[in-house]
């Protein structure tokens, strides 16, 4: 079988994106990172002789709440939303709170719009005969296109190519017409200043 080459890059890039796929679906999870241990109280009993007192290991302070802020916010100051360990420093008085973006921000002012030339005769002789000029280069293109199609044996597509350069030569004729006509307006016209 025999790939045609408008199918290989999309053929190629549908391959790649089914190994990402894949890749991230049996891809082994991370593991968790290990968490810190506490340090334990000895576990093995302690013989005590009557009347004594054995020494206790100091037991370690339970675990504080971790503080957001280090004074509680006034009314006027939202409290910021933060994680755990972050770093909160209260406003001083000479802080400055950045005001919010305005919904409506002042409108921009744009250059003034230029006025648009005066389609002239001169000005649309020279577009056409730009048109006349690719559609002739557009003709020599598809001839050896069909030529090329011909030497190949592919009747459906030399045929295709026919009618199209049929269609342009048509469109060309129309256009020197309209060149001969556009160069007799110009002739009359006022010299542009």
């Amino acid at each position: 079988m025999r790939v045609s080459a408008r199918l290989l890059l999309p053929l190629a890039g549908a391959a790649v994106l089914a190994m990402a796929v894949l890749a991230v679906v049996l891809w082994p999870a991370p593991s968790a990172p290990p968490q810190p241990e506490e340090p334990r109280p000895s576990a093995a009993p302690v013989s005590q002789a009557a009347g004594t007192s054995a020494p206790r290991a100091p037991e370690p302070p339970p675990p504080q709440p971790a503080r957001a802020a280090s004074a509680e916010p006034s009314a006027s100051t939202p409290a910021p939303e933060t994680p755990a360990r972050a770093t909160v420093v209260p406003m001083g008085p000479e802080d400055e709170v950045p005001s919010p973006e305005s919904p409506n921000p002042l409108p921009q002012v744009n250059d003034p719009i230029q006025p648009e030339k005066p389609q002239t005769a001169r000005w649309r002789l020279g577009k056409t005969e730009r048109i006349t000029a690719l559609l002739e280069k557009d003709v020599e293109r598809l001839e050896h296109e069909r030529d090329a199609a011909g030497a190949r044996g592919d009747e459906a597509e030399r045929q295709r190519l026919d009618i199209l350069i049929q269609r342009h030569r048509d469109r060309m004729k129309k256009l020197r017409e309209e060149l001969q006509q556009l160069a007799s307006e110009a002739e009359r016209e006022p010299p542009e200043r």
